[in-house]
């Protein structure tokens, strides 16, 4: 398995788990799944945001070797849109 599909397997699977426990529970909350997966709160928030850009931007995401970065990429796609909204 290469570095790449690591990250992006642990983020779909930190997703999966925690939309499960949304469903079967509507005050499950991400404190819960870090808890539940002993990882850190930080941890899992960036893999749901890996997941969600994933979502839209799969072929993208898969060309970085490793997590910080395709965080570092979503980040600055977030700051552009940001200054496009402001102007």
């Amino acid at each position: 398995m290469s570095e790449s599909s690591k990250w992006i397997e642990r983020a779909k699977e930190t997703r999966k788990f925690h939309r499960s426990k949304i469903l079967t529970d509507e005050k499950w909350t991400i404190q819960q799944t870090a808890k539940a997966l002993r990882r850190s709160l930080g941890g899992i928030c960036e893999d749901l945001l890996i997941a969600k850009w994933l979502k839209t931007h799969e072929t993208k995401l898969e060309r970085f070797d490793y997590a910080y970065q395709a965080l570092e990429f979503i980040r600055d796609k977030q700051r552009e849109d940001d200054l496009d909204e402001i102007e």
